[in-house]
């Protein structure tokens, strides 16, 4: 007997329950770790399944991360809402990228996963990676703009990306243990990285945190 011909609705739906499926597996496991298999015992379906919704690991991953990047994005920009001033929208961000790390390890892990294939070949994870950089780079340009920071965007946003980065990979490797938490730090890295390319002139504006 011929199998049924899926609606669009029930493809997207089970592609989806595989990707949650898979993001946990690829969070414990790894890139390497992960098998097809484990995935298919994982939602209960036979080792075949998979293939009918995806070429290989390599595009469940490229899937997964996409989906992964797009979560984090989302969360970071409800954190924006509301908040005008240049100054507290970098702040909120860097206090959302630490948030989301805390509340949605598992996305975040397998967002910056260092053993990836080239995400030039999968457009959608590349258009969800592009998505969070121009937030990321956006709050930044704000800010340069209003004349609160002084410098090259570029350079201002891979920095400001590396300092919060930075606090929430010590975190997840279980290294803040010697006094001070993630939550913590995030206040401080910004103020340093704040003071560090102030703009001539700028001054420091109350009630912004």
């Amino acid at each position: 007997m011929a199998r049924p011909v899926l609606e669009n609705a029930q493809i997207e739906e089970f592609r989806e329950r595989l990707c949650e499926a898979a993001l946990r597996i690829f969070a414990e496991q790894g890139y390497g770790g992960f098998t097809l298999r484990s995935l298919a015992g994982e939602i209960g379906c036979s080792y075949a399944t998979p293939y009918r919704y995806f070429r290989d690991k390599a595009e469940i991953f490229a899937a997964v991360r996409a989906r992964a990047f797009e979560r984090f994005t989302d969360f970071l920009e409800q954190r924006l809402e509301g908040a005008s001033d240049a100054e507290q929208r970098v702040r909120r961000l860097a206090r959302g990228y630490i948030e989301f790390a805390l509340e949605q390890p598992q996305a975040f892990c397998v967002m910056f996963e260092l053993e990836q294939p080239d995400a030039a070949a999968y457009p959608e994870l590349r258009k969800s990676e592009e998505r969070s950089w121009r937030l990321l780079a956006g709050t930044v340009r704000d800010a340069v703009d209003s004349g609160l920071i002084a410098g090259s965007i570029n350079t201002l946003a891979h920095l400001f990306w590396a300092g919060i980065h930075g606090i929430v990979a010590l975190h997840l490797a279980g290294k803040l243990t010697l006094g001070r938490t993630a939550a913590a730090l995030v206040d401080p890295m910004t103020d340093a990285l704040i003071a560090a390319h102030r703009a001539e002139g700028a001054s420091t504006h109350a009630g912004t945190r």
